[in-house]
């Protein structure tokens, strides 16, 4: 009896670690299957061939001939990265969650962390005498960073938690508090030189300076309780915002919502543009009369500087996804990048025909993932 107690528990021994065994193949399948198709969030053209796209799980990918094949690169992080803009080809950063900045200056063969600005969170206790004494001592917690915009290798801003604006002026080895206003969280920044730029987020708070940041001015955007129901009310939410010159500005944001300065922000006037009432995440132009915009299920474009839009052919369509980041590729059209690693890019300039899903050719960077997890 005892003979077959020890044979039965040896089976069930072996039969458990077998199924332990299955289960982290298993998971580590689903974990390198969630980091190969993960989602895109923003991208980046500093010339008419080279682009960088960042989004989930640290991911950087980075393409040399206009965006049919991309190469990942070594962030040194696993933090969702929300943002990347690159200044030149070699000058970039990207920002992300839990206040993480990495840059580089070489392209993206290499990326560095930053330090990101802190602000004293929660009261813990602390021991240094292996538990003997303790004292009371501020955490130190990071804000979330939504965006960041630089205009020379040098001078740039990120944006982020309780409209925050953080500026640097000497490539981001140090970064101050430029600006804060209002408990929300501003979604972008973006500038038309040195000097012009906007900042957009929740309930509409718009925020613009004329002078490099050292003084902004609200000039948009609600957020109250009201007298009769006592539910919150204010602003369409934005999430993007492109400068396009001193007087002229686009935004996007929740429920269709696109408005449009043409007065430096003294007047925000919205946009009739018949699309229906879901996020649009995403804006570029080509600084002259074309406009991309993108979001949950959508995209549409203008060619006339907003007085007539139309949605052009995507195949496969995104009805089920969502385009997030979108960029002008100088002569080469446009680009966006969303849902489980989606690339469009439009036919060259001409926009109106079909855009080219080029999500196939991120094979090529799927596998060479695969073979880099073969090798770990």
């Amino acid at each position: 009896m005892q003979l077959y107690s020890r044979r039965l528990c040896q089976a069930l021994l072996t039969m458990l670690a077998g199924m332990i065994f299955i289960g982290c193949l298993f998971s580590g399948f689903l974990c390198a299957s969630s980091r190969i198709y993960d989602d895109l969030l923003s991208v980046t053209y500093p010339n008419e061939k080279e682009g960088w796209a960042c989004g989930r799980w640290g991911m950087v990918i980075h393409t040399k001939d206009e965006g049919h094949t991309w190469e990942r690169q070594n962030t040194g992080t696993d933090y969702g990265l929300f943002s990347i803009h690159f200044v030149d080809s070699r000058h970039g950063w990207a920002v992300g969650d839990e206040g993480t900045i990495i840059h580089t200056a070489d392209g993206g063969k290499s990326w560095s962390r930053q330090k990101a600005p802190t602000y004293s969170g929660r009261k813990i206790r602390v021991t240094k005498d292996g538990g003997r004494t303790f004292e009371m001592v501020e955490s130190e917690e990071h804000y979330t960073l939504m965006d960041v915009f630089f205009v020379t290798p040098t001078t740039g801003w990120i944006v982020g938690e309780e409209t925050h604006i953080f500026y640097t002026e000497n490539g981001g080895k140090t970064w101050s508090l430029q600006f804060k206003d209002e408990d929300y969280i501003l979604k972008a920044v973006s500038f038309s030189s040195p000097l012009i730029g906007w900042a957009v987020g929740e309930y509409g708070f718009t925020y613009h300076t004329a002078d490099g940041g050292k003084t902004w001015e609200h000039q948009a955007g609600f957020c109250r309780v009201s007298d009769e129901t006592d539910e919150i009310e204010g602003g369409a939410f934005l999430f993007d915002i492109t400068a396009i010159d001193k007087r002229t500005a686009w935004a996007v944001g929740i429920d269709g919502y696109v408005t449009k300065t043409e007065d430096g922000g003294k007047t925000w006037v919205k946009i009739k543009t018949g699309v229906r009432e879901t996020q649009l995440f995403g804006i570029a132009t080509d600084k002259k009369n074309t406009i991309v915009i993108g979001g949950k299920g959508v995209c549409i474009v203008s060619t006339d500087n907003g007085k007539t839009w139309y949605e052009p052919e995507l195949k496969p369509p995104i009805t089920y996804g969502w385009i997030y980041g979108i960029d002008y590729i100088f002569h080469s059209g446009f680009i966006t990048v969303g849902y489980k690693s989606s690339i469009y890019l439009s036919s060259g300039k001409n926009v109106e025909r079909p855009w080219i899903n080029v999500s196939s050719q991120v094979d090529n960077l799927r596998n060479h993932l695969e073979s880099d997890n073969d090798r770990k």
